[in-house]
């Protein structure tokens, strides 16, 4: 085994990644942790397809990143986010902070506030596309599934 590829093998980001995929666990992670829990409300959101929502959820699921279940006052199941789901919200924090300097002259949902190691919430504003649309403050939740 070269160097380089021993280096590869025992990175944290690769490792990370190999269980994080692509970018749609990402925003599916996102989506669920600010509570769009059902799979419409998901859909929906992403513009994902049907297809694809369905097999990113199920490797999720199977990752361990968030868990399927259906209530019992409600007929369709929601998803919620694990522990190791929720480890994520630094992730998603550093890449805003970095697109905010890197990309600053797109609209998008920019942090509202500052994360710590005892973070239970971030706030994020939506800035819209149009500028006849409302702003919407969403609130990032870090709960323990029960």
């Amino acid at each position: 085994m070269s160097f380089k590829k021993a280096r590869k093998d025992n990175c944290g980001i690769s490792t990370a990644l190999s269980i994080l995929g692509d970018k749609w666990t990402l925003l599916i992670a996102r989506d669920i942790m600010i509570g769009n829990q059902n799979f419409e409300s998901i859909q929906n959101n992403l513009n994902i397809s049907r297809n694809l929502l369905t097999e990113r959820l199920k490797a999720m699921a199977a990752k361990k990143l968030i868990r399927r279940y259906v209530p019992s006052n409600k007929k369709r199941a929601v998803y919620v986010a694990t522990e190791r789901c929720n480890d994520l919200v630094r992730v998603f924090l550093s890449l805003s902070l970095w697109a905010d300097k890197w990309v600053p002259d797109t609209k998008r949902a920019k942090i509202a506030g500052v994360i710590d190691e005892k973070v239970t919430e971030i706030g994020l504003k939506v800035i819209p596309f149009d500028k006849d649309e409302e702003n919407k403050d969403l609130k990032m939740s870090i709960r323990p599934f029960h």
